[in-house]
């Protein structure tokens, strides 16, 4: 599985007495890396999505807003239809999705923190991306998504508790995390080619332990 929280699910299932393996699934580090720096005026919030609904937590960012100052918090969603954009609430910045992987991470690096608020996640790609960018992430404790992050690199918040994550946005813009903790994390956990001999390692285990006429 592609996480410890999808790991528990099978361990319930009627696989239960089977072997279970854990491999994270990786990113290309090398793309997404810091290519841009930090503002030094507003606090930068981000929140990206593929596909942005209400168990993305879009609706979360909207209640985030009201209680931020626009005078210093900057919110902006990449990943938006261009109804969404339109119908957003003012002082929150609408981008639709990009397919330049170079672009989304210059995005995620020039960002103070990553926030994501989602309902419903295995293992966030999104979370990924943003450390391997040195981001901080700010999370709701949905499946395998606090698994991506340790005490150095991110926050993990009840789900729906928005005024959770408005406290720990104004402790790390008070208290910053290190981009360099988030950048390393992302290298030593999830990075795709090591992905790779995990996959490789396991099967050729599975090779060796299976009498094949």
């Amino acid at each position: 599985t592609v996480s410890e929280w999808l790991a528990s699910f099978v361990k319930e299932s009627f696989l239960k007495g089977m072997n279970i393996s854990v491999i994270n699934n990786g990113i290309d580090i090398v793309t997404m890396s810091p290519s841009g720096t930090k503002s030094n005026g507003k606090f930068k919030i981000l929140g990206v999505a593929s596909v942005w609904t209400k168990d993305k937590g879009l609706y979360d960012f909207y209640k985030l807003r009201g209680l931020l100052s626009e005078e210093y918090f900057e919110i902006c969603l990449v990943g938006l239809s261009q109804k969404q954009i339109s119908d957003l609430p003012d002082g929150i910045k609408g981008l639709p999705r990009t397919e330049s992987a170079k672009a989304l991470a210059k995005i995620y690096s020039e960002s103070d923190v990553f926030v994501n608020p989602t309902y419903a996640d295995s293992f966030p790609t999104v979370n990924m991306e943003a450390l391997a960018c040195g981001t901080p992430i700010i999370t709701y404790r949905t499946g395998g998504s606090p698994e991506i992050i340790d005490e150095k690199t991110g926050v993990v918040v009840e789900q729906g508790d928005v005024h959770a994550i408005k406290n720990m946005i104004l402790k790390m813009k008070k208290y910053p995390l290190s981009s360099e903790d988030c950048r390393n994390r992302a290298i030593q956990y999830f990075n795709k080619e090591d992905r790779f001999k995990y996959y490789i390692s396991l099967y050729e285990r599975l090779l060796n332990n299976t009498n094949i006429n």
